[in-house]
């Protein structure tokens, strides 16, 4: 018995050596991870073969990029920012389960055998290697490539692909913006300082009876004769007929023009002048013959303006039966 022990001992030992192996290897790239600040880690042409051994018991994302200014690769630059932040949001993860995936970068002047193997002629390229050994080796075992004509560059579009395909789910990792948190409170004061300086000359117009009257009746005008069906069908200014005449007013009630919503907007903006100087001009003359005269005329404008519009209500709507003076 104790004669078979030395075999029994070479056999455990055989079947460890791979797996301590291979988590030598694992120990290694994360070192790697480590030493960089967003986890990326810089390979070259020797340590891409390295990184993807067929006997690791990880997985690995790595991009092929040029970077260098001479290759003049604006996609490479445009996507490199995307890369490094969903990186770092890998990296913030703990270090049991971020130490069983890697991201790396091979960059065509660090790592020129590989393109040339690989025969690419263009970059970037994105690639998932998943795991091929160990408790965790995946049950497709085919590289996956990130195609960027139909995801594109951005982190986002990047990170939802990405997280399908490592040991875990994670989170994109917004950076922290400061600008915001210092420029809005300085804007407030900012505003509120002006306000307060210029109280003097603001205030008045603020408290302004008149100017708040006239925006409110503007505004009322502006909505009720139809500017917001003019802006969300966007309606013709006028419309031209087959015998080339203009036409600037639409029947019925599902149809509108341009100028036929300023037309309105006009008819009752001339009624509203009526009622306000029968309410507020004419009261205001001393003369009580210059109040009668004020109070025919104006009522008589009144009148005739609403005739018009009624009369305008009745092309909309022909079959209306009532009318004024027209």
């Amino acid at each position: 018995m104790l004669a078979r022990l030395p075999i029994l001992l070479a056999g455990l030992a055989s079947l460890a050596l791979p797996q301590l192996a291979a988590a030598s290897d694992r120990q290694h790239w994360a070192a790697l991870a480590a030493k960089s600040k967003d986890g990326v880690i810089t390979l070259d042409s020797a340590s891409y073969e390295d990184i993807l051994s067929e006997d690791r018991d990880y997985s690995v994302s790595v991009v092929l990029t040029a970077l260098p200014q001479r290759f003049k690769c604006t996609p490479c630059h445009e996507f490199d920012p995307s890369w490094h932040r969903v990186a770092n949001s890998w990296n913030r993860i703990s270090a049991p389960e971020k130490n069983h995936h890697f991201f790396a970068k091979l960059d065509f002047q660090d790592g020129e055998a590989v393109f040339r193997k690989m025969g690419l002629s263009t970059a970037p390229k994105i690639q998932f290697h998943p795991v091929l050994n160990g408790p965790f080796k995946a049950n497709k075992i085919a590289t996956v490539t990130y195609e960027i004509d139909k995801f594109g560059l951005s982190a986002q579009q990047l990170h939802s692909w990405i997280r399908n395909l490592t040991p875990i789910p994670f989170d994109l990792h917004t950076p922290f913006n400061p600008v915001p948190v210092i420029m809005i409170p300085l804007s407030l004061f900012a505003m509120a300082s002006i306000a307060w300086s210029s109280r003097a000359f603001v205030l008045p117009i603020i408290q302004s009876k008149i100017i708040w009257g006239i925006s409110s009746v503007i505004l009322i005008l502006t909505f009720t004769s139809g500017y917001m069906w003019n802006k969300i069908k966007n309606t013709p200014y006028v419309v031209t007929g087959p015998n080339g005449q203009v036409s600037w007013f639409a029947g019925g009630y599902s149809n509108q023009l341009g100028l036929e919503s300023q037309v309105v907007a006009g008819a009752y903006g001339a009624l509203s002048l009526t009622i306000v100087a029968l309410t507020i001009f004419v009261p205001a003359q001393a003369s009580p013959s210059k109040q009668r005269v004020g109070v025919y005329l104006w009522l008589a404008m009144f009148v005739v303006i609403f005739s018009l519009l009624v009369k305008l209500f009745r092309v909309k709507n022909e079959s209306y039966p009532y009318k004024l003076l027209f």
